[in-house]
């Protein structure tokens, strides 16, 4: 392979990347709440990565959003937002919420 070339794939996996990273992880918030150390940049995407491959024990970061994700999410002042469920029903939202995976 020629430089050239390694150089091209190199941009491009890295483009793949930060994609991925910008649509599925907020940078600003995850360094506001300590997730990312406050000098990381914006830009540090191999950082970024690695620290998320870290915190959940993946591979590749691209291991995110594979399976599907069951948790309890709670809401200030006990209010739970309101959704429409599969009958048309309007109801709160439940305690445990399923949030399926990205590829399915």
């Amino acid at each position: 392979m020629e430089n050239g070339q390694l150089e091209s794939e190199s941009k491009e996996r890295n483009r793949i990347l930060k994609n991925f990273l910008e649509e599925f992880f907020d940078f600003y918030t995850l360094r506001k709440v300590g997730f990312f150390p406050k000098e990381m940049k914006k830009t540090d995407i191999h950082g970024q990565a690695k620290r998320i491959c870290e915190w959940f024990s993946f591979k590749t970061v691209f291991e995110y959003g594979v399976s599907k994700i069951r948790c309890h999410i709670s809401y200030a002042d006990g209010y739970r937002p309101q959704h429409v469920d599969v009958d048309g029903e309007l109801q709160h939202e439940p305690f445990i919420t399923e949030i399926g995976g990205i590829y399915e």
